[in-house]
């Protein structure tokens, strides 16, 4: 029996401690977008070690409520993915 050898893909985020999540070790950068599409937080690979990381707080450094939001992944070829999440205020 031959083993099937699996490309093991990347997935574009994943939980980072309680209310967090983090990106893609290579995605170049990342926004979190409101519901009207307005940026409310946004990090470039050169700001921030990678990978990217969003604790769920605002540019105000306020935590966002509780909802339904889009996160922009760019990636170094240009490709961007929009995922649409939802955010659990604690």
């Amino acid at each position: 029996m031959n083993p099937i050898n699996k490309r093991e893909t990347t997935k574009p985020f994943k939980r980072f401690g309680a209310a967090g999540l983090e990106f893609d070790p290579t995605a170049t950068e990342v926004a979190i977008l409101d519901r009207s599409g307005r940026a409310i937080w946004k990090k470039n690979i050169g700001e921030v070690p990678s990978p990217i990381r969003w604790n769920g707080d605002d540019f105000t450094g306020q935590t966002v409520q509780t909802g339904d939001y889009i996160c922009k992944i760019v990636y170094p070829n240009e490709k961007i993915a929009y995922l649409p999440f939802v955010f659990m205020k604690k």
